[in-house]
């Protein structure tokens, strides 16, 4: 049995969370690239994502 509970909607759904996207220039298409989500009270979170094909030695460990 998982513990995991679907909260429908985007990632701010939660009360108490704050999210913001920019187009920083990492992506050649001017798409946003960075996003930054902030929690109103202490939370542990941890994520790494790529689908390039070339990885920093940091995201391939």
């Amino acid at each position: 049995m998982s513990d995991w509970q679907e909260i429908t909607g985007s990632v701010t759904a939660p009360r108490g969370y704050k999210a913001a996207g920019i187009a920083a220039g990492m992506k050649p298409s001017g798409l946003p690239d960075l996003a930054l989500i902030v929690s109103d009270v202490d939370a542990i979170a941890a994520g790494v994502f790529t689908t390039s094909q070339v990885r920093a030695a940091c995201v391939d460990y």
